[in-house]
């Protein structure tokens, strides 16, 4: 029988993968998304998973080919557009967690999270890529102009961009806002107790 506990280790790698995300230029990230899997081709017969363990929304700058331009005044001209894109993060601490499956295509970027050695570069599906953690080395620390200053964190394998459809990255994103936007309301709503507090015991 499956334990649904949570490992420390895999609860600790998910707030590196956090971390990790910022980095990237992720300005929504959170843990535990649901991704709408309507209409995706599965990967490989390990993309089997319908939550990533973490998701961020960032930004992506692209041109667009001259023939599909909307306006056409703009046709014929070198300009950029902007798009957000999704990057996904599995967090397999485990051989038979790595087995079990997990998210290879719901995302524009897909990596899985492992400690040092734990699957070949070989094992993974095209596309997805690979982050080592090495707990002898790890560090971390924040700094004014990288944000998170790793130590005993690498990127193994490059993920290549993966097309997904709009819907999807809307139905990502919309998912992290309600959450950040329920967390914040909570955190505003404490301070307001305190500071409501404060201001009586002055009077």
């Amino acid at each position: 029988m499956l334990s649904l506990v949570e490992s420390r280790l895999h609860g600790f790698l998910k707030k590196v993968g956090m971390a990790f995300l910022f980095n990237m230029g992720c300005f929504l990230v959170e843990a535990e998304v649901p991704l709408t899997m309507f209409g995706q081709r599965r990967l490989h017969d390990l993309d089997g998973h319908h939550v990533v363990d973490v998701c961020g929304v960032g930004e992506r700058f692209y041109t667009p080919k001259r023939d599909t331009a909307e306006d056409d005044e703009l046709r014929g001209h070198k300009y950029e557009l902007k798009q957000n894109i999704l990057r996904g993060i599995e967090v397999k601490v485990t051989r038979s967690d790595f087995r079990n499956g997990f998210v290879c295509s719901g995302c524009n970027y897909n990596y899985i999270l492992t400690p040092m050695r734990l699957v070949a570069p070989s094992e993974v599906p095209r596309g997805v890529g690979i982050i080592e953690y090495n707990k002898y080395k790890f560090s971390v620390e924040m700094t004014e102009e990288d944000g998170f200053a790793f130590k005993g964190l690498r990127v193994v394998k490059k993920p290549s961009f993966r097309r997904i459809h709009h819907y999807q990255v809307d139905n990502a994103t919309a998912h992290m806002a309600r959450r950040s936007t329920g967390e914040g309301m909570e955190s505003l709503l404490d301070d307001l107790l305190q500071s409501h507090s404060s201001l009586s015991d002055d009077s």
